[in-house]
């Protein structure tokens, strides 16, 4: 049939087996795109038979974010700058996607979400959620003044934090990933 996997959220690749009946593909999907797990995830068909076509103009058809769609946007707008800066802060609620690196000059408050494809710098607290290397890209890094996540990713790699055991040392620390672990280092 067909094979979901995660390269990293929000990321999922689908691969379409060699013989896999048409029917029984698109139920299968069907069912995935039901799921909470798709939910703001791009898409990525793998493959280049007919049938992978198939799912990537349903996927388009559908308007489901796909990886080949969001590259076609990305060239359209060639001319954007690799980073993105942003010049407040992020409330609870907010989201920030970005194809590179993103600074944020201020804070990034608790269930704010940054996803970008390279690196995160915080010119101020981190409480919320920090997505960096989105596309499985594990040598990027987050950064930021203040340390208080609630979750970092970096590439395929997740390190989630509770609020009793994350306080800030009061120095600004990296975020990176060594011997395949998220570590913190002092900046």
């Amino acid at each position: 049939m067909i094979e979901i996997k995660g390269i990293t959220l929000p990321v999922l690749i689908i691969r379409i087996s060699e013989g896999a009946e048409e029917s029984a593909v698109f139920e299968q999907l069907k069912k995935v795109l039901s799921s909470k797990l798709s939910e703001g995830a791009y898409f990525l068909v793998e493959g280049n038979s007919p049938l992978a076509n198939k799912v990537e103009e349903y996927l388009t058809k559908k308007d489901i974010k796909n990886i080949k769609k969001l590259k076609t946007a990305l060239e359209d707008r060639a001319l954007e700058p690799r980073l993105l800066v942003i010049e407040r802060h992020l409330r609870s609620g907010q989201r920030i996607e970005h194809n590179g690196d993103v600074l944020v000059l201020g804070n990034v408050n608790k269930d704010a979400q940054i996803v970008a494809t390279g690196n995160i710098i915080v010119m101020g607290t981190l409480r919320g959620i920090a997505v960096a290397g989105a596309l499985g890209d594990e040598s990027a890094v987050v950064v930021a003044l203040r340390m208080e996540p609630q979750q970092i990713r970096i590439g395929r790699r997740i390190a989630i934090s509770n609020e009793e055991e994350r306080i800030s040392p009061g120095y600004p620390e990296i975020a990176k990933v060594e011997d395949g672990a998220i570590i913190l280092e002092r900046v």
